[in-house]
C-alpha cells in the first residue's frame, strides 16, 4: 500500500523546521497544499482529492488541513506539533508584527497585538487555535464543523492525539525529532531528521517558565488573564499532550 506523510502545519508550531526536513528528505515528492485564501480550510475530502491527483507524493504539508485523516488506497502518517498557547501567542506577535513585515522592531507592543487579535471581529490565531484546528468533525465541504461547546471540542482534539503513533512538542523539539525518526524510519528510510530550526522568532534556549514570565510582564495582569481565559481549552490540551508525551513509549506505526 502507498504510504505518505501528512504534516498538519499549525501556525507558529515549528512547522517551517519540519517542512525543511521533509523538503531535504523527499525533494520533489514533498508537496505543499494550501488554498489561495489564507482563512480557508482543507477538509479530508479535499485532501483525498489532492493525494489522488499526485500519486508520486511522499509527503504533504498544509497550514489549512484539518483532521480527520483522509481515507483512500494509501496509509497516512500524520505529523502534528503542539506548543504552549501563551508562548505561541508571543511568537505569532513577533512573526506577524516584525519578521513578516521586514522590520527591525515590532510595529506595536505585544499588548496591542493581543488586544487586536482577541477582538472577536478579527478571528485572530491566538484564541484556542490548536483545539479548533484539531477538532473538526466534517469530512467534506467548504467549512469545518465543530461541536458547540469548548469542552466537546477539547475532547475531540484529545481523541485525535490519542490515535497518533507520534506527535511533537515545540518546547521539546529535539526529543520530538528523535521520536519522529523512530516512528517513521521503517516506512520512510529516506527521511533525514536533522535538528534545524527555521523561521524562529525567539531564543530557543530560553526556558518556557522564563518566556511565560515575559508574556505576563508585557501584558499586565488584566490582559494576561484575558489571554489565559481565551486559551482555556488550548491550555488543557497542552497539559494533556505533555502528560501523554511523557507516558507513551514511542512505537513504530
Amino acid at each position: 500500500m502507498r504510504k505518505l506523510i501528512l504534516h498538519y502545519h499549525l501556525f507558529k508550531n515549528a512547522g517551517s523546521s519540519i517542512d525543511e526536513i521533509l523538503r531535504q528528505s523527499f525533494g520533489d515528492t514533498w508537496l505543499k497544499f494550501d488554498k489561495e485564501t489564507s482563512s480557508a480550510k482543507i477538509l479530508p475530502a479535499d485532501m483525498q482529492g489532492f493525494i489522488d491527483r499526485h500519486p508520486t507524493a511522499r509527503a504533504i504539508s498544509s497550514h489549512q488541513a484539518m483532521p480527520p485523516l483522509p481515507q483512500g488506497e494509501y496509509e497516512v502518517f500524520p505529523l502534528v506539533f503542539l506548543r504552549h498557547p501563551l508562548d505561541r501567542a508571543r511568537s505569532a506577535y513577533l512573526f506577524e508584527w516584525k519578521k513578516q513585515l521586514g522590520l527591525a522592531e515590532p510595529k506595536g507592543t505585544f499588548a496591542e497585538y493581543v488586544r487586536e487579535k482577541l477582538d472577536p471581529q478579527n478571528h485572530g490565531p491566538i484564541a484556542d487555535f490548536q483545539v479548533l484546528q484539531l477538532s473538526n468533525e466534517s469530512v467534506e465541504g467548504d467549512k469545518p464543523r465543530h461541536a458547540t461547546t469548548g469542552e466537546a471540542r477539547l475532547e475531540r482534539a484529545k481523541r485525535f492525539l490519542e490515535e497518533l503513533a507520534f506527535f511533537g512538542l515545540v518546547e521539546r523539539f529535539h526529543e520530538s525529532l528523535l521520536r519522529m525518526h523512530f516512528c517513521l524510519q521503517y516506512h520512510f528510510p529516506e527521511l533525514k531528521v536533522i535538528n534545524r530550526q527555521i523561521n524562529t522568532t525567539q531564543v530557543a534556549a530560553q526556558q518556557l517558565e522564563d518566556k511565560l514570565m515575559t508574556v505576563r510582564r508585557e501584558l499586565g495582569e488584566a490582559l494576561y488573564g484575558e489571554l489565559c481565559d481565551r486559551n482555556k481549552y488550548d491550555l488543557e490540551l497542552y497539559k494533556f499532550a505533555c502528560v501523554r508525551f511523557d507516558s507513551v513509549v514511542p512505537r513504530e506505526s
